[in-house]
C-alpha cells in the first residue's frame, strides 16, 4: 500500500507542476487586509469571484491573490464572530489592486470589554478560523481561552484541547498526551521550531516549564502538511507568542492566591507592551513577562505490596509523605518585525522560561514484612523497620526557542527563510536525601488490614510501640545521598519555502518546494554520590520545626499522626560540617554508565501541492528525511578468574556508534467545503518517532546488593540496535462553524505503527559482571500495535435565547480511544502506554456585558504508566489513576481598562497517583492530593 500511495503521489504533484504557466492569461494582483473596526488585524476568510478562489488572511489580516486575469472582481470576507463583507474590485494588467476592509461585530453576538495588549489571535474567533481554513487538522487554543481558567503553564492549557490529555506531577501538568499516545510520540514546536527534551535522554520537553501568560495561543497539530517536521505520530504541539498588533499599548496584571492545605499562598503578575510604530506601522515591537510563585503542599501516601503463593496481595509498607513546594517561574517573550510593504517583511520573535521547581520532601516511612495474605490481607507484620527523614529537591529547568527570518512576494513567486535556536536545561543540584532509621529498645509489631486496596491500614500493636515510634531520640542517622546531574539539549535549524502560486484552467493552485535542516545535541552527566554513617546522630539533635497535624486527614483516618521529622538545614549543615562521620560509598562506575551524549542532524526536503478544484481543496506532500544520529554512552568490566571472583579493578570504556537512515512521508488531505461554514476532511498521513537518546546509548543505571538483584525496576540499559518507529495515521472529520463563533464537530481516527518500542524484562549478562544474573528492564523495538478513536466537540454560545439568558454557553469535547500493542515474547497484548480510553472536557460559561465566567471539568481516564505482568494483583501493570477535575472563574470588566479576576482550580481536590494491578482492581501505590487554591487579581490596561 505504502509503495503505491507514494508513486500516485509523485505522479500527481508532477502532473500538477506540469502545468505551463507561460499560457496563462493572469497579468494583475490584489492585495489587502481585513481588520475590525479598531483596525487590528483579523483572521478571516477571503473569496474572490469569478472565478471561486479562495484565501486565509495571515496573522495581520493580510491577504494576496497573484497572476488574475484583467477583469472584474467581487472579494468577499468572512470572519467568526463579525458580519461579512464584500467589495468591488477591477484588476489592471500588471498593476496590483490594494483594498481594507473593516468588518463590525456580528450582530447576534453580545460583545464584553476585554483588557488586554495585543488580542491578535488570542480570541476564540481567531482561534476557530484558523482551524477552519488549514490544510491539515489542527485546533487552536486561543490566549482568551488560556487564561480565562487557572492555567498557570501550557501543559495545563493544552489539556483544554480536544483529544488532548496530561500527564500530571506535583499537582501541575507536565506532559502532553495526544490522542492516546505518550509524550515520546509527539513533537512540540515554539512558532514552529522543535524543541529538544528537558529531562535525561528524552525528546519531550516539559511544558510545566512555559508560564501560559507568555503566549497567544496553542495549536495541536493532528496530522501533518509535507511542510512540517514528521516525527509526530501522536500529533504536533505548536506554542505561539503573541504578535504587535496596533498602536502600542499594554497591561500590567497580578494575582493573589490561597491554598487550603497548611493555609499557603501562591501569587503570579505579569506585563506586556507592544504594537506598530512608525509610519503606516511599519515597525511591530512587543515585550511581555511573567512570574509566579506556588507554594503548593502535597499529601502523599505511597504503599508497598507482595504477592503470595496463591496469588493474593497484601500490604508490606507505608510511605507517608508531606511536601513543601516553593516554585518559582519566570517567562519572557517578544517579537520584533519590520514590514517593508505589504509584500516584504522580516521578523525576530521567540521566548525564555526557567522554572525552580523546588522544594521540601519530609517522609514518615513504616515497612513490614508482614505474614502471607493467607487470611485475605489482614494479618501482623513483625520486625517492622520505620524511618524519617527530610530531603531538598533542587531541580531548575530551562526553556527556549528564538526565530528569525522573513517573508517576501518576488515576481511570480512568494519566499520564506527562517533560522532557529531552541533549547533545554535541567540542572540538579545537592538534591539530598538524609533518612533517620529507628534504632530504639522497643521492638515494634503492626497489625495490616488491606481489604481496601485503595486505603490499606495499619496500627501499632500497643501503646508502648506508638509511644517510642514518637519518640525523636529513638531515630539515627543512617546515610545521606546528593543526586548531582546535569542535562543540556540544544537544536539550531533553519528553512527555505518557495512558493509558486498558478492557476490550473480557473482553479487557484499553489506549489511549494522548501528544505529544512535541524541539528540537535544532548547530552546528560549522573553525579550520585552516597555516604554510610559511622556516627550517632540522633533526630533529637537536629530536630525539625515542621508539623501537619491534619495530614490526610480530609481523606481517611486510617494513618498514625505524621509525627515528628528531623530539620533538613540543621541535619545537611551538620553532615557538611562532620565528614569523618561517613565513609564514601559512591558508586562512581555507575555514574559513568549513566551518563551520555547524543546527536542528531536531520536533512529534510519537501514538495507539496494545493489546488482549490471547485468546493474540494487538495493538499499533497511528499517530504524526505535524511537522519544522522550518533551517541556516546559507557560500559564497565571487571577481570575474573574461573570461579567469577575479580582480579583486578573495574574500569569503564567510552562507546560511541551511529545510524543513519531515510524516511519518506507522503501525505494527502482533502477538505470539501459542503456548506458555507461546514467542512469534511480526509487526511492520510505518515509520521515517524525516533528512540530516546537514552535508550539507544549503551547506558546502565542501578543499584548493586542482593535486595536489588530480583528487583525488575532497580536496573535499567540502553540498546543500540533500537529502530526508530513509524506509523500510517488516517483520519477523517466533519466540521461546521457556527455565526455565534461556535463548531460542531465528529471525526474519527485510525494510527497503524509498526516497530513499536517498549520497555521489557531482561536478565543481565555483561559486560559489567558485578550486574550479572539481575533483573532490569531495557527499550526494545516489539511488533506492530494500532490504536483507533473517535472525538467530538461542540462550543456554541446560546444567543437565540432571550433577554439574560443569551449570555449562556458550553464548551464539551470528548474522545474515546482503544489501542492494542504486544507487550512482552509470549504475546501478550495490552493498551498502548499512557492511552487513557476516555478524555472529556465540559465548561458552562456565561458571557454578558461586563460579565465573563465559567466553571470548567476536565476528565482523563485511568491509563497505563508502565507493564507487568498484567494480573489483576499488585504485580499487575501501573496505572495512573483516572483524574476529574473542576475549575472555575469570574471576570468582571470593572471598566474599559480595568479588570477584576476570580478563580478556583481544583475545587473538588483530584487525586494524583499510580496503582498496580487492572481498573477493577486497583493497589494503590500514591495517592496524593493538593487541596484548593482560590486566586482574586487585577488586570489593567494602557
Amino acid at each position: 500500500m505504502a509503495v503505491r500511495f507514494v508513486v500516485a503521489l509523485v505522479l500527481l504533484l508532477a502532473t500538477s507542476t506540469a502545468v505551463t504557466l507561460a499560457a496563462q492569461t493572469d497579468a494583475g494582483s490584489v492585495s489587502g487586509r481585513v481588520t475590525d473596526t479598531s483596525g487590528v488585524g483579523l483572521s478571516a476568510t477571503v473569496r474572490l469571484v469569478p472565478p471561486r478562489l479562495t484565501t486565509p488572511t495571515s496573522r495581520d489580516g493580510s491577504f494576496r491573490f497573484d497572476r488574475l486575469a484583467t477583469g472584474s472582481y467581487t472579494l468577499r470576507v468572512s470572519a467568526l464572530g463579525y458580519a461579512p463583507d464584500s467589495a468591488p474590485l477591477v484588476v489592471t494588467s500588471g498593476q496590483t489592486a490594494a483594498l481594507t476592509l473593516r468588518l463590525k461585530p456580528a450582530p447576534i453576538l453580545l460583545s464584553a470589554v476585554a483588557v488586554s495588549a495585543q488580542r491578535l489571535g488570542e480570541t476564540k474567533a481567531a482561534a476557530l478560523d484558523r482551524q477552519q481554513s488549514a490544510v491539515n487538522l489542527v485546533t487552536t487554543l486561543s490566549g482568551d481561552e488560556i487564561r480565562a481558567l487557572p492555567n498557570a503553564n501550557a501543559a495545563e492549557a493544552a489539556g483544554r484541547i480536544p483529544g488532548v490529555s496530561i500527564e500530571r506531577d506535583e499537582g501541575e501538568g507536565k506532559f502532553v498526551q495526544i490522542r492516546g499516545t505518550e509524550p515520546r510520540l509527539s513533537n512540540v514546536t515554539i512558532n514552529g521550531s522543535h524543541v529538544p527534551g528537558t529531562e535525561g535522554g528524552d525528546r519531550i520537553p516539559k511544558l510545566d516549564d512555559v508560564p501560559s501568560d507568555v503566549l497567544a495561543a496553542i495549536e495541536v497539530n493532528r496530522t501533518l502538511a509535507a511542510n512540517m517536521d514528521a516525527d509526530a505520530i501522536g500529533g504536533s504541539v505548536n506554542l505561539v507568542t503573541k504578535t504587535p498588533e496596533g498602536p502600542p499599548r499594554g497591561y500590567v496584571a497580578g494575582q493573589f492566591g490561597h491554598i487550603t492545605l497548611l493555609d499557603h499562598t501562591t501569587g503570579q503578575g505579569g506585563a506586556a507592551y507592544g504594537g506598530r510604530f512608525g509610519q503606516g506601522g511599519r515597525l511591530g515591537v512587543l515585550l511581555g513577562g511573567s512570574i509566579d510563585r506556588n507554594n503548593r503542599v502535597i499529601n502523599d501516601v505511597e504503599p508497598s505490596w507482595a504477592v503470595d503463593a496463591g496469588g493474593r496481595s497484601y500490604p508490606v509498607e507505608w510511605s507517608e509523605r508531606d511536601y513543601l513546594y516553593y516554585r518559582t517561574r519566570y517567562g519572557l517573550g517578544g517579537d520584533l518585525d519590520y514590514r517593508f510593504n505589504d509584500r516584504s517583511s522580516v521578523f525576530l520573535k521567540g521566548m525564555w522560561s526557567e522554572f525552580l521547581n523546588h522544594g521540601t520532601r519530609y517522609v514518615y516511612d513504616v515497612a513490614s514484612g508482614g505474614d502471607s495474605a493467607a487470611t485475605g490481607g489482614i494479618g501482623y507484620g513483625t520486625g517492622v523497620e520505620v524511618a524519617r527523614e527530610a530531603s531538598q529537591r533542587r531541580p531548575t529547568e530551562q526553556m527556549w526557542g528564538f526565530t528569525a527570518g522573513g517573508r517576501h512576494a518576488l515576481s511570480g513567486f512568494a519566499l520564506d527563510y527562517s533560522l532557529n535556536y531552541a533549547g533545554t536545561r535541567k540542572s540538579v543540584r545537592d538534591y539530598r536525601s538524609s533518612p533517620f532509621d529507628y534504632t530504639g529498645a522497643t521492638p515494634l509489631t503492626i497489625r495490616y488490614d488491606g481489604t481496601n486496596p485503595e486505603d490499606p491500614q495499619y496500627r501499632y500493636a500497643d501503646p508502648a510501640q506508638t509511644a517510642a515510634v514518637f519518640a525523636p531520640s529513638n531515630y539515627t542517622l543512617s546515610k545521606f545521598r546528593t543526586s548531582d546531574g546535569l542535562t543540556t539539549g540544544r537544536d539550531l535549524g533553519g528553512s527555505v519555502n518557495a512558493t509558486l502560486p498558478y492557476r490550473w484552467g480557473d482553479r487557484a493552485a499553489a506549489f511549494t518546494l522548501g528544505v529544512r535542516v535541524r541539528d540537535e545535541a544532548k547530552v546528560f552527566t549522573s553525579r550520585e554520590t552516597s555516604f554510610d554513617a559511622t556516627g550517632t546522630l540522633t533526630m533529637d539533635q537536629v530536630l525539625g520545626s515542621f508539623s501537619d497535624p491534619n495530614y490526610y486527614s480530609a481523606i481517611t483516618r486510617a494513618f498514625e499522626p505524621f509525627g515528628p521529622v528531623p530539620g533538613d538545614v540543621a541535619t545537611h549543615a551538620w553532615e557538611d560540617a562532620n565528614p569523618g562521620s561517613f565513609s564514601n560509598s559512591t558508586d562512581s562506575v555507575g555514574n559513568a554508565l549513566a551518563s551520555f551524549s547524543g546527536s542528531e542532524k536531520i536533512y529534510a526536503g519537501y514538495l507539496m501541492n494545493d489546488v482549490d478544484l471547485g468546493r474540494l481543496h487538495v493538499n499533497l506532500g511528499l517530504r524526505v528525511e535524511r537522519t544522522r544520529s550518533a551517541y556516546v554512552g559507557h560500559v564497565a568490566s571487571t577481570p575474573t578468574d574461573t570461579t567469577g571472583n575479580p582480579t583486578g579493578p573495574t574500569t569503564v570504556a567510552t562507546v560511541s556508534g551511529s545510524q543513519s537512515y531515510t524516511d519518506v512521508f507522503p501525505s494527502a488531505q482533502l477538505r470539501y467545503t459542503a456548506a458555507e461554514n461546514t467542512n469534511i476532511r480526509v487526511a492520510v498521513t505518515r509520521a515517524i518517532a525516533r528512540p530516546n537518546y537514552s535508550d539507544l546509548a549503551p547506558s546502565l543505571s542501578g543499584n548493586l546488593g542482593v535486595t536489588y538483584q530480583n528487583d525488575y525496576s532497580n536496573l535499567s540499559a540502553g540498546n543500540p540496535d533500537l529502530r526508530p518507529q513509524h506509523a500510517w495515521n488516517f483520519d477523517v472529520l466533519v466540521e461546521h462553524f457556527l455565526p455565534s463563533v461556535g463548531v460542531i464537530s465528529a471525526g474519527v481516527f485510525y494510527k497503524r505503527i509498526s516497530d513499536f518500542i517498549l520497555t521489557r524484562r531482561f536478565v543481565y549478562n555483561g559486560p559489567y559482571a558485578p550486574f550479572d544474573g539481575y533483573y532490569g528492564t531495557r527499550p526494545e523495538n516489539g511488533g506492530g500495535g494500532h490504536l483507533v478513536g473517535f472525538e467530538l466537540d461542540w462550543a456554541q454560545h446560546l444567543t437565540f435565547l432571550p433577554g439574560a439568558l443569551a449570555g449562556f454557553g458550553f464548551d464539551a469535547n470528548y474522545t474515546h480511544v482503544t489501542s492494542s500493542v504486544a507487550v512482552d515474547t509470549v504475546g501478550r497484548t495490552a493498551p498502548l502506554l499512557r492511552q487513557a480510553p476516555d478524555l472529556a472536557n465540559l465548561a458552562l460559561t456565561y458571557e454578558r456585558g461586563r460579565l465573563s465566567s465559567r466553571v470548567a471539568w476536565t476528565y482523563n481516564g485511568a491509563n497505563i504508566a508502565s507493564y507487568s505482568d498484567g494480573s489483576a494483583t499488585a504485580g499487575g501493570d501501573t496505572y495512573f489513576y483516572a483524574h476529574s477535575q473542576i475549575d472555575g472563574s469570574v471576570i468582571l470588566n470593572l471598566t474599559p481598562w480595568a479588570q477584576l479576576q476570580a478563580q478556583v482550580l481544583n475545587l473538588n481536590n483530584a487525586v494524583f497517583g499510580f496503582f498496580n494491578g487492572t481498573p477493577d482492581h486497583a493497589f494503590n501505590i500514591q495517592r496524593e492530593y493538593y487541596g484548593r487554591t482560590y486566586y482574586v487579581g487585577m488586570k489593567y490596561g494602557f
